[in-house]
């Protein structure tokens, strides 16, 4: 068994596969297997895996049809044999100590999960993201990690821990992260922060979300809620799920739909909104919300477009 198992799904990314794959070949923990799951890339993706092959025995490359990121991570996870998993986006990199650090983290007191900062990197300029806010280095809770981010590749895994309750992410879908990260905490995991970043999340062309043309994808958000909401409801997190649904569905989503003028989708957000959580601008969370943040929210939730075109008409 090896000590960790990295899950780097791939489509289309040959311009960022190359620096992804030698951050991860030049790990300081040489214990892992780096599965690459080549989900159908039409691209020079392929070649380039095969390339570093050559050189680093612990890359293992599978290749699948076309089925989606969530696809190629559960392919991946099928396959893993190491004792912690790690998700890595084929257009993000890592630190060369993230892999040893993290696993030591989460050996130390036998965690099921540990958190990490990360970078925010945009035109090659790293910002340091920091996912809990006046927190240092040790254990949380679930409520805590609510509020860790809804993404994948900030986290380690405990292998044992994900197999023993069955989770997978679900597929068909995008926003499958916001869907099903957020549940494990329903597993009760023992969970490490470690106040320290070692992943650079790129800004890339490669993301599902950076569009200029409206896609029916968008509407997954409904789907990723739903899951999220029947998984979660009556868990002990009630009001750390309010608070995740109302930011990225009231807010997040509402602005993406707000922008290519889809206001019947925003109308549905706030029927949703209005009937599962009717007190959201009640939760205690959103004292940590911009005035601009939750005038927004307002204005969805109301459905008020023309005072939102007022606001932005006058910001212009």
């Amino acid at each position: 068994m090896k000590k960790v198992s990295i899950i780097v799904p791939v489509y289309n990314s040959e311009k960022y596969l190359d620096k992804c794959l030698d951050a991860l070949c030049n790990q300081t923990l040489k214990d892992i297997e780096i599965i690459v799951v080549n989900d159908g890339s039409t691209d020079g993706s392929e070649e380039i895996i095969k390339q570093k092959m050559v050189k680093n025995p612990n890359i293992k490359l599978y290749n699948k049809k076309n089925g989606g990121q969530a696809s190629a991570r559960n392919f991946g996870l099928n396959k893993a044999c190491g004792e912690y998993i790690f998700f890595v986006d084929s257009d993000d990199y890592p630190e060369l100590d993230m892999c040893e650090k993290m696993y030591n983290a989460a050996k130390e007191n036998n965690y099921d999960i540990v958190c990490a900062d990360y970078f925010i990197n945009k035109d090659g300029i790293d910002t340091y993201n920091k996912i809990l806010p006046n927190k240092k280095s040790g254990e949380i809770s679930i409520k805590e990690y609510m509020f860790s981010g809804v993404a994948p590749w900030m986290k380690i895994y405990k292998h044992e821990f994900l197999t023993n309750n069955h989770f997978t992410f679900p597929e068909g879908i995008i926003y499958e992260d916001f869907a099903s990260i957020p549940t494990l905490v329903k597993f009760f995991p023992k969970i490490y922060y470690l106040n320290e970043a070692f992943l650079h999340y790129v800004h890339s062309d490669v993301s599902t979300m950076r569009t200029t043309e409206y896609k029916e994808k968008f509407e997954d958000i409904f789907v990723a809620v739903d899951y999220l909401y029947d998984n979660l409801n009556s868990c002990g997190v009630d009001e750390e799920l309010e608070y995740l649904i109302v930011y990225h569905f009231l807010l997040l989503g509402s602005l993406n739909f707000y922008q290519y003028q889809k206001y019947d989708q925003i109308d549905k957000i706030s029927l949703f909104v209005k009937s599962k959580f009717p007190k959201w601008n009640k939760n205690k969370y959103l004292k940590n919300n911009t005035f601009k943040e939750k005038l927004l929210m307002k204005l969805f939730y109301f459905k008020k477009y023309d005072i939102i075109k007022i606001c932005q008409s006058i910001k212009k």
